[in-house]
């Protein structure tokens, strides 16, 4: 779910705090150097980062300020000093919380702008009779742009792991066979495993096979090269656009790309349905609408062919997208 901007965010509220114990370690054993060097590294680098982010320039000033005073002892350290570090600290957790909720707002699916669109909560039951505690669970934005909706915030606590089902031999079938008709040759970009039912079905299909894992999807593949890329299963985390982007410019002209998610129109008749099912279970990262990819295909210059709703137990929408 994560980015790296935002696990570079976190770092640095933890680096934060850290700084801060320090000077405060610092004031009382004045003498010690290697708490002064270490004082001084650590607000260098937040500066470094803030700057690196385009954080505010008070804030960056602010920090590098601190570090030259450490740096050079030109303070006594008194009330007056104290005041103004603590004032320091709470100006840069806060830009740091400002950064954090502009990077919530950037939509992995088209890096469209989201708001917060809805919450789902969990009743936790206790010892006691009649005494029952409200866990907040997940929150979920909905991106302005492209309209479909993905994951901001979980408590991974309340949540068991599942392993990703595998399909079936006749789903992949099915599936090649829905692409067999508009595929303009067969050379294919496969972005998966080669252990997977679905790989194999393809080879057994006589596909000219290219593979990539996903971590090498935004770095390599040939540009205008492959008649298919299929993506077996779009990424969990925040890479996803990249991946698409990747996947279409490796598409030959009139080439097609294949790729499912979660449907969100079936997750929530499930949720009417049976309650409180679509939260007990792990969550995806983004969830799916049937307006939103059609969107997703423009924003990559690409055409719905096909959009099919499969599964009966977690609905999932199966696109087929053509280059023009």
């Amino acid at each position: 779910m994560a980015t790296g901007r935002m696990n570079q965010l976190v770092v640095m509220v933890n680096l934060c705090s850290s700084v801060v114990e320090g000077i405060e370690h610092l004031i009382t054993s004045q003498g010690n150097d290697r708490l002064k060097e270490d004082a001084v590294s650590g607000l260098l680098t937040l500066e470094e980062n803030l700057k690196g982010l385009q954080a505010d320039k008070s804030v960056i000033h602010e920090t590098r300020w601190m570090a030259e005073v450490i740096k050079n002892w030109l303070f006594v350290y008194d009330r007056e000093f104290r005041d103004r570090l603590y004032r320091w600290y709470f100006k840069a957790l806060k830009e740091l919380r400002n950064l954090m909720f502009a990077e919530i707002e950037i939509c992995p699916v088209c890096s469209g702008k989201g708001a917060v669109h809805y919450g789902a909560s969990l009743y936790l039951e206790g010892d006691e009779a009649g005494k029952e505690l409200l866990k907040p669970v997940r929150i979920f934005m909905k991106c302005g742009e492209c309209g479909n909706y993905y994951l901001a915030k979980e408590e991974p606590w309340i949540i068991k792991r599942k392993k990703r089902a595998e399909r079936s031999r006749a789903r992949c079938n099915r599936i090649l066979a829905d692409m067999k008709g508009l595929a303009s040759d067969h050379s294919m970009l496969f972005i998966g495993s080669q252990n997977s039912q679905l790989y194999k079905a393809a080879v057994s299909a006589g596909y000219e096979i290219s593979t990539l894992i996903e971590a090498e999807a935004m770095n390599s593949g040939k540009k205008g090269s492959y008649g298919v890329v299929i993506i077996e299963h779009l990424t969990d985390s925040r890479d996803m656009n990249a991946i698409l982007d990747k996947a279409a410019d490796c598409l030959a002209d009139g080439g097609i790309l294949w790729f499912d998610g979660p449907d969100l129109d079936k997750s929530m008749d499930l949720l009417e349905k049976k309650g409180s099912v679509m939260w007990r279970e792990a969550a995806s990262e983004v969830y799916l609408t049937r307006e939103g990819t059609k969107n997703l295909a423009k924003l990559f210059g690409l055409t719905v062919k096909s959009l099919k709703r499969v599964g009966t137990t977690r609905g999932r929408i199966e696109i087929i997208a053509k280059k023009a």
